[in-house]
């Protein structure tokens, strides 16, 4: 399905509405060869038509335009701070979420949405209370939404997936609205990837810790160290999956800046502390006393450098301390303090019996399913502990470096993506096992964009899960293998996805923000495939994507019809409204000028605070001038000093500091010229001066020649 258009009107009954950001009426056309627009033709009851109208020539977005054909189109809501854009994004997903179920209370606020299937096929649904919505020049299906009507058919093939790079209320109550509806919120009717929903997600999958308060009473910086955690392995898991290495390979390659890292650095929580955690409730005198006898063989056998098994057992017995962990809901804490502690460390049975001493499979059935999943966990570390050994190279702190290259071992890859499912499944809430790729907080955003979209498909995995030892043909196998992967989906079946990305441009460096857009357009059709594999008689057909941005280098790649501009009227409500300006191509100024409603100028708050303090003082110092010039009079040495002394400080702390150019040499000109003017008054002043003190002079020379003269006359 793509989203063709959209009216929304938040008023209900024409009044002006307190929240969503003052909008009132609202009119989106995401189309790339029509415009629509809906006309009331009854003053008295909700009569509406819709009008189709094509677009010229010019504004009309050709099939692959953004590249591959499957990509509908791209369309980026922009306007000034504050002005609404992420609450039009959430109240565009609002509407759309109201298509898929027939359970719902009344859907706030009333819509008017023209939506087109793969077939081409248009569908008109709408709620709006005793409004009817004929249609004009062009011919759909009607869907007059109620609480009573089946949802559009159509709709159930498309994905919604909805990216939020902050975190506010509405997120939260998008959230507890999918949760209100009992809908997983990976799943449908949205694939929910905003930080908060991610967060909740990371929560509800690990599950809660037993012995532990429950999950909404746990320490926040617990749960947020789950949160990343859990982020950390989905992302390692995806960076590990051989098809997705190879489209981020091939990408790069092309010179897309896409995350591709080299080198993965793993750090193991230390097991012995681990352990105390977990067994910190146990108070029996002669259990802390073997306890502790044992932690000291324990350690001295760690510090055994050249031990073959050092590794693993640290992985080994995190393990068993979160089972221990799971274990200490379901039996008594007597039962804990028969634990059997492992006699030989080098043995994989005294571990399995550590877990078996606690527990018994016919007192506690509830706790076989654990146990099983541990012991393949651990029967995968012990055969295939000469891998581990070969591949992680050790640093300081239980930190391991796994070098990767642009091409991975097979049997690396293997091993990696075999040992990250068992990890998982043995980490509940308590990760032992942390990844870092070491990637700028830019290439964090792009990995986590890219991980959640792949988190969307579902298939057979890659390999068997095997416990065994991986051979070099079990590796090849598995490299040859191929996924029938499908987009997750209720139906079963998905043709279409929609993705919204509010704030795309956030954390990105203006480089990646300018090749955003080329990134998304090339990777997605890579990553939904049509068919989505080989064989397959059904594939992801249409794709269509629409973000707000405040980036003016992400807004050069939009044609202008694919831009909706933000703006306040009068009234102060806001409006949706096209612009003349062109920005496909366009200058970074003129994007900056026209696309983002700068009012006042495109360079910084500070620089343009303090060049505009220069030209004050500068005006001021002319308006003096002038004013004494009127009255006769000059600029007297300590006033002149003093300007003087202002206009240097401009020169040396702001001016030297401005880029070569126009502006630069335009301030120094004014400061010379008025630098000149002083001086020049000082001299005028000066020349008066001597001017007078010669006259003085001559006059009172003058004077004592007549009296000279007169003497002379006298007679002798």
């Amino acid at each position: 399905m793509r989203l063709l258009y959209l009216y929304l009107d938040f008023t209900k009954d024409g009044s002006r509405p307190e929240g969503d950001r003052g909008y009132r009426q609202c009119e989106l056309n995401f189309g790339t060869r029509d415009v629509y627009t809906l006309e009331r033709i009854s003053a008295e009851n909700p009569r509406f038509c819709l009008k189709q109208t094509k677009r010229t020539q010019r504004d009309r977005i050709e099939s692959g335009f953004w590249g591959d054909e499957r990509i509908y189109n791209i369309s980026a809501v922009v306007g000034e701070n504050g002005m609404g854009k992420s609450t039009l994004l959430n109240a565009i997903t609002r509407v759309l979420k109201v298509l898929y179920t027939d359970f719902l209370a009344k859907p706030e606020p009333y819509f008017v949405c023209l939506m087109q299937d793969t077939e081409g096929t248009l569908h008109l649904i709408y709620f709006w209370q005793g409004a009817e919505i004929e249609t004009a020049n062009f011919s759909c299906q009607k869907t007059a939404y109620s609480l009573r009507n089946v949802p559009v058919k159509a709709m159930q093939k498309t994905k919604l997936v909805y990216f939020s790079n902050t975190i506010s209320i509405s997120d939260m109550e998008q959230y507890d609205s999918l949760r209100s509806w009992g809908q997983e919120i990976y799943a449908d009717p949205m694939y929910n990837c905003s930080l908060l929903a991610s967060m909740m997600r990371a929560q509800n999958s690990s599950g809660t810790n037993a012995k532990r308060q429950p999950l909404d009473k746990r320490a926040l910086e617990q749960q947020l160290y789950t949160y990343f955690m859990l982020e950390s392995y989905q992302e390692t898991r995806y960076l590990f999956d051989r098809n997705q290495r190879n489209i981020l390979r091939d990408m790069r390659e092309k010179g897309y800046p896409v995350p591709f890292p080299r080198e993965l650095k793993l750090r193991i929580r230390l097991a012995v502390e681990h352990l105390e955690t977990v067994l910190k409730d146990c108070h029996d005198p002669a259990f802390r006393d073997r306890f502790e006898q044992w932690k000291d063989r324990y350690n001295q056998f760690r510090r055994q450098s050249n031990n073959q098994y050092r590794i693993i057992v640290e992985l080994i017995l995190n393990c068993v301390a979160n089972f221990l962990e799971t274990a200490g809901s379901y039996v008594s804490r007597e039962d804990i303090q028969k634990l059997k502690f492992p006699e030989n460390f080098d043995s994989m049975p005294d571990y399995l019996q550590m877990m078996r001493s606690v527990f018994s499979p016919r007192q506690h059935p509830e706790l076989e399913n654990t146990y099983e999943t541990c012991k393949r966990y651990l029967e995968f570390l012990w055969n295939n502990n000469e891998h581990i050994r070969n591949y992680w190279r050790p640093q300081k702190n239980r930190v391991y470096t796994i070098a990767l290259g642009d091409y991975p071992d097979p049997i690396l890859q293997e091993l990696m993506t075999r040992f990250l499912n068992f990890n998982r499944s043995v980490s509940n809430a308590d990760y032992f096992v942390t990844y870092h790729w070491g990637l700028s907080s830019g290439e964090s955003v792009l990995l986590r964009i890219f991980t959640k979209l792949w988190y969307l498909l579902s298939g057979n995995p890659y390999d068997e899960e095997s416990t065994g030892n991986i051979t070099p043909r079990a590796a090849k196998k598995a490299a040859l293998a191929r996924r029938e992967e499908i987009i997750e989906n209720r139906t079963g079946d998905c043709d279409s996805v929609i993705l919204f990305l509010d704030e795309a441009d956030l954390s990105l460096h203006p480089e990646w923000q300018r090749l955003f857009v080329a990134v998304l357009a090339e990777y997605l059709p890579r990553l939904y495939r049509n068919p989505y594999y080989e064989g397959a008689d059904s594939g992801c057909r249409d794709i269509q994507i629409i973000l707000t941005t405040h980036s003016p280098l992400m807004l050069g790649d939009f044609p202008s019809s694919a831009v909706l501009y933000l703006k306040k009227d009068k009234g102060g409500c806001v409006a949706v409204e096209c612009s003349a300006l062109q920005p496909f191509g366009q200058n970074l100024y003129t994007l900056l000028k026209d696309g983002f409603y700068l009012k006042n100028g495109t360079i910084g708050g500070l620089a343009q605070k303090k060049i505009k303090q220069v030209l004050a003082d500068i005006n001021r110092i002319r308006e003096m001038q002038e004013e004494k010039r009127a009255k006769g009079l000059c600029m007297d040495d300590s006033q002149i000093a003093e300007w003087k002394a202002l206009l240097e400080c401009h020169q040396e702390k702001t001016v030297k500091y401005i880029s070569e150019g126009i502006l630069r040499s335009k301030l120094e000109e004014e400061i010379s010229v008025a630098l000149a003017a002083m001086m020049e008054g000082r001299d005028r002043e000066n020349k008066e001066r001597k001017k007078q003190a010669l006259k003085e002079d001559i006059a009172r020379l003058q004077r004592q020649l007549e009296e000279l003269e007169r003497g002379e006359e006298e007679p002798s």
